[in-house]
């Protein structure tokens, strides 16, 4: 099986129930607080781990976070390229939970999520090569050059631009990406990078993968309102999808889109693309690709159910089982 390396963020997610998402100006008092593990990049590979991907992940951590590399490895994600800095704090995430919405605010605080240089990543991609995969999100520094040392190794690149900042779009090589998976807000900024003209989701996801020749495919994920996708099959020939939400008691989305991100390449690196290979004929592929996107798309509506960030990520067993039941 192909190994899978999510280079990202390891946070401590500090979490306070609020009546509303603070205003500016406003002060407002807190019915709970907790501490847990998380951090996007974290999440992802928990997603890839419980999805069945041969997963690592590199990252830096902290002495003080030191249970979170323990805790990731308890749940399958192979942790020996995690770093330990003696004299860095680990970044954090405050997050607003929003008791009447449900929606979130978070506020990072960078800490060692900072400090990753590009030999430090060049040392850890030596053990990767032709046939593996790259997972990527932008909490991290010398993410750039990361994509750039993944693609001179040969690995396969996915990529989640979160949070999408205004320097993005020049700091990270954007025609080396083979699968991109972000939201409607990402992708209109990302999108409107190119043109000025608005365009509707499904419009931005064939305009991206026109533009950049090498992907695979583009997914844009709409909240509530479930998600479009483009695909690129092995004769070049491309398919469009519209999957709806699932219909759950939302209670926390703080990790709906890392866990969608992780059950949607473990399925495609499991189930998507050997058929690249296997196959000439694009009717197969495209059948695994929405099967993908449905276990992904099921997923994360599980994950919102539960409260907190990798510990509301399901098991596989629990997705398969709501599929069925779908």
């Amino acid at each position: 099986m192909a190994k899978v390396l999510c280079f990202g963020s390891i946070n401590l997610d500090e979490f306070y129930h609020v009546p509303h998402i603070v205003l500016a100006g406003e002060t407002i008092s807190s019915t709970l607080q907790d501490k847990k593990a998380g951090g996007k990049g974290a999440n992802q590979s928990v997603a890839l781990a419980k999805a069945g991907a041969n997963v690592y992940h590199a990252g830096k951590i902290g002495r003080e976070a030191i249970w979170i590399r323990e805790y990731m490895a308890s749940l399958g994600v192979d942790v020996s390229h995690v770093a330990i800095s003696e004299n860095e704090i680990t970044g954090r995430a405050i997050i607003q939970l929003s008791t009447s919405t449900h929606d979130n605010a978070i506020v990072l605080v960078p800490g060692t999520n900072h400090t990753i240089t590009p030999a430090y990543a060049r040392a850890v991609l030596e053990d990767f090569g032709s046939g593996d995969w790259i997972v990527q999100q932008n909490e991290i520094s010398s993410g750039g050059d990361i994509m750039r040392i993944a693609a001179e190794k040969g690995l396969s690149i996915c990529f989640n631009p979160a949070p999408l900042t205004p320097s993005l779009h020049s700091t990270f090589p954007l025609h080396l990406v083979n699968i991109l998976i972000l939201n409607e807000g990402e992708a209109r900024s990302l999108h409107s990078q190119h043109t000025s003209t608005t365009a509707s989701p499904k419009a931005i996801a064939r305009a991206l993968l026109d533009l950049y020749p090498l992907m695979r495919g583009v997914v844009v994920t709409l909240g509530g309102e479930g998600l479009v996708a483009l695909f690129r099959g092995p004769s070049g020939a491309t398919m469009d999808f519209e999957l709806p939400s699932e219909k759950v008691h939302v209670q926390d989305t703080t990790a709906a889109g890392d866990c969608f991100t992780g059950y949607l390449l473990g399925s495609l690196i499991r189930d998507v693309f050997p058929k690249t290979a296997a196959h000439t004929e694009d009717e197969a592929y495209f059948i695994a690709v929405h099967r993908a996107l449905r276990e992904a798309n099921v997923a994360a509506s599980l994950a919102v159910e539960r409260h907190g960030a990798m510990e509301s990520i399901p098991l596989a067993s629990e997705v398969r089982e709501r599929l069925e039941r779908s």
